[in-house]
């Protein structure tokens, strides 16, 4: 099993963006009566979720999250050390997305950037990269992204997933700090012959873009698809996400020995309600600890734990210390699961834009 433990880094700050439009999931146009909409509703949890328009990017609400957090934390572009960007809604296929906010959100020359595209895992996975550059010291203040689109590569006509995705941007900063931080513990698991059950057939090397792949078809009664639309395999995920996520937040609790009474929050990616529940019962870890933000967000990939930490953990963080577990899931398929002490963070009011 690959594990990792960082110390000397802890969150000092969050923010989050989202579009202003709102999309019900009761007044979809994509379903024939409001029948259809409720039974969505009732197996994932979510009722609505926030969509950007046509002219609007990850890196747009990126943009805006950073410069709030900025704001939150009373620190200036030129001291960041570290800015690394979890999306794969990427502005272009090169360069990185990074690289071109790095001049819009006007850091430093020499500060280190890239992108990671990683999808529904990637706050967890960036928690640990980002955390690990910083832990010796050398970078002394980082910005971690999760930012998703996700309604820019989902068919509009597609019932199968248009229900399930919201757009958002998070930001996190982290600080090294040796005096107030406690140890970030991290495992991870990757099975890689599932990779197609959340996937874009065409758009990247190996299937390029065709004039068939921007044909729209009728894949099944009311699903509507182009080649380069993502596709979920709803019972390939599924099944996946209620044995995978539950095993490794038990790997994590058993390799350095948490005592899951003492857990505060339960900070899992925002799939499916039906799923999580499944997931939080597995590790026996009570409801009121577990906090969803999916029923008005839906499914932001990379942005849901951060997300859900800044939209329903708000006043908790910003307290005492406390006791977190986190997992990622989905795409890849990749999960990670993640310990680690959160108090005095500085959070804001989610953002509009």
């Amino acid at each position: 099993m690959s594990q990792l433990t960082i110390n000397n880094v802890r969150i000092a700050g969050m923010s989050a963006c989202v579009p202003a439009t709102v999309e019900d999931n009761r007044t979809l146009p994509i379903y024939k009566d409001e029948n259809d909409a409720l039974k969505v509703i009732a197996s994932t949890g979510i009722e609505r979720h926030h969509k950007a328009d046509d002219a609007t990017t990850a890196s747009d609400l990126t943009v805006k999250a950073v410069e709030g957090l900025l704001a939150q934390m009373g620190w200036e572009p030129q001291d960041i050390d570290c800015f690394a960007y979890v999306c794969t809604s990427r502005d272009y296929i090169a360069p990185q997305t990074a690289c071109v906010l790095q001049d819009r959100l006007h850091l430093r020359n020499d500060c280190c950037v890239f992108d990671l595209p990683f999808g529904c895992s990637g706050w967890v996975y960036g928690m640990s990269i980002v955390g690990s550059m910083m832990s010796h010291g050398t970078l002394k203040r980082a910005i971690l992204v999760a930012a998703e689109t996700n309604t820019r590569n989902r068919n509009p006509l597609d019932t199968a997933v248009r229900p399930l995705f919201g757009d958002a941007a998070t930001a996190t900063a982290l600080e090294y700090d040796p005096e107030r931080s406690r140890p970030m513990n991290f495992m991870y698991g990757v099975d890689g012959s599932g990779f197609d059950a959340v996937w874009a057939p065409y758009g990247g090397m190996r299937n390029p873009v065709t004039r068939e792949a921007l044909e729209e078809k009728e894949v099944a009664p009311g699903v509507f698809r182009r080649g380069i639309d993502m596709i979920v395999n709803g019972m390939d995920v599924f099944g996946f996400a209620i044995k995978q996520p539950p095993l490794s937040l038990k790997e994590l609790i058993a390799t350095f020995s948490i005592d899951v009474e003492t857990v505060d929050l339960l900070l899992l990616h925002q799939a499916n309600k039906f799923i999580d529940e499944k997931i939080r019962k597995a590790v026996k870890i009570a409801p009121e600890k577990t906090p969803y933000c999916l029923e008005e967000y839906g499914n932001v990939t990379s942005a849901s734990i951060p997300l859900t930490m800044v939209t329903r953990c708000r006043e908790q963080l910003a307290g005492e210390e406390k006791h977190c577990l986190a997992c990622g899931f989905g795409v890849g398929l990749a999960w990670a699961s993640m310990e680690f002490y959160a108090g005095d963070v500085k959070i804001d009011e989610v953002i509009t834009y």
